[in-house]
């Protein structure tokens, strides 16, 4: 968590806020304590990889560095217990010790346990589901400093809810994640024509555990991505340590597409031709890893980014929309546009809640002013019934969220039960739930 100066500020630089008080408790009973000595607004950032003010508050930040790593394995119901303030670059190291690995993850690896559950992280693979998804019980203190254990069969409506509420019924401070058995994953990248990719996209779904595309939007060529579990013989696991230092360092060729994407705005003449070479040095050469190590990716090139999913079958036409629009208005950026298919869910707003997705992903360079592309692109993804991720830039508000999320009002019931003086809410939440 960043606090300088007495200010927080998110991952990205794009969201700050000033705290009247920082608190990092060491244990339940302090966090419960905190939470009930204030009627400020409480919020528990975690790495505040979120793009919306999410993470943001004027009154109580909660560091919750006390409450990482893992706390017990359960190998005959193959389920592991986290700190919810876990760091993903923590977790598969810590699993991988144990035997055992879990069964996706996101993209990034700066993120934290409870913000990617909270927000409803996912991957991509067409039978995988989301973080949320994957959550086999927690642990949370509520507005009034109670301790719940949700479960299944214990405070199930809280479970049902919790895995996904954006941090509003509470702070949660465990974690218990479905695990499986060690595996390892080996990566092939390759170029394909949109036509050609579109019409075999859903064979590349199918026939792949995970495939994804990214797409330069003026280039002429997708760039694709399969990952498969393989019995190929996988270097020895970096550490957590290492891992944690493999996403503090940026890479030659992450510092240049930085530095491309600083300048890119001034340069609009060269799009076409940045995006070709973009596209064509982005693939690298196919490779064998524990899926700790593939799943997710360390991120040094700092950005803000919008995400929708949209219903399964309409995500081709989304994003072809997406980039005729683009390319139509001329509209200036340097990152691809991320494509992934994701399976339905029953957690209550999760974005994948009742229905099988595609999520596109539109990204711009965080100096740069994204409202001329996150807006004409939220326009496209709301005609295709999109519901937006929601660590993610959208303009969405509760007068038409309870459209696209069938249980958002079951949800808000329970949210006012829990915390019917709304200290879990900034001024951002309260757009969504008030």
């Amino acid at each position: 968590m960043k606090i300088v100066g007495g200010k927080w500020s998110n991952w990205s630089g794009g969201v700050t806020s000033k705290p009247k008080q920082v608190v990092a408790p060491k244990d339940e009973v302090a966090l419960a304590a905190a939470i009930r000595s204030t009627e400020d607004t409480v919020r528990a950032p975690g790495s505040g990889h979120s793009f919306t003010p999410v993470c943001a508050s004027d009154g109580m930040i909660v560091d919750l560095a006390a409450f990482t790593g893992l706390k017990s394995v359960d190998k005959n119901k193959l389920t592991a217990t986290f700190g919810a303030a876990t760091p993903l670059w923590a977790i598969g190291p810590a699993l991988l010790k144990e035997g055992l690995g879990l069964k996706n993850m996101g993209d990034i690896d700066r993120q934290t346990l409870g913000g990617v559950v909270g927000t409803g992280t996912h991957g991509t693979g067409r039978t995988l589901g989301s973080f949320s998804a994957a959550v086999a019980g927690f642990k949370i203190v509520t507005a009034n400093g109670d301790l719940l254990n949700c479960t299944p069969e214990e405070n199930a409506e809280v479970f049902a809810a919790g895995r996904c509420s954006i941090g509003t019924l509470g702070v949660m401070t465990e974690i218990t994640m479905h695990v499986r058995p060690a595996y390892r994953l080996v990566e092939k990248n390759f170029l394909m024509p949109p036509d050609e990719l579109f019409a075999k996209l859903d064979a590349l779904v199918n026939e792949n555990r995970h495939f994804e595309f990214f797409w330069f939007p003026y280039a002429d060529v997708a760039i694709c991505k399969s990952l498969n579990e393989t019995t190929e013989v996988a270097p020895k696991p970096r550490s957590a340590e290492q891992m944690f230092v493999r996403g503090e360092k940026g890479s030659s060729q992450e510092k240049t597409f930085a530095a491309i994407n600083a300048v890119l705005p001034y340069t609009p003449f060269l799009l076409k031709q940045t995006h070709a070479l973009f596209s064509q040095l982005m693939p690298g050469a196919p490779k064998v890893r524990w899926s700790s190590e593939i799943l997710p990716s360390p991120r040094t090139v700092r950005f803000n980014e919008m995400e929708y999913a949209v219903p399964y079958a309409k995500g081709p036409d989304a994003i072809r929309e997406v980039v005729a629009k683009i390319r139509k208005d001329r509209i200036n950026t340097g990152f691809p546009i991320e494509y992934r298919s994701v399976a339905a869910d029953d957690v209550w707003i999760s974005p994948f809640q009742g229905r099988e997705s595609a999520t596109i992903a539109v990204h711009q360079y965080r100096t740069v002013d994204t409202t001329p592309y996150f807006n004409a692109c939220e326009a496209i993804f709301k005609s295709y019934e999109g519901r937006p991720h929601w660590g993610k830039r959208h303009s969405r508000t509760s007068r038409d969220l309870a459209t696209v999320y069938p249980e958002f009002g079951r949800f808000q019931e329970l949210r006012k039960r829990l915390d019917p003086g709304g200290k879990f809410l900034n001024a951002h939440l309260r757009s969504i739930f008030e």
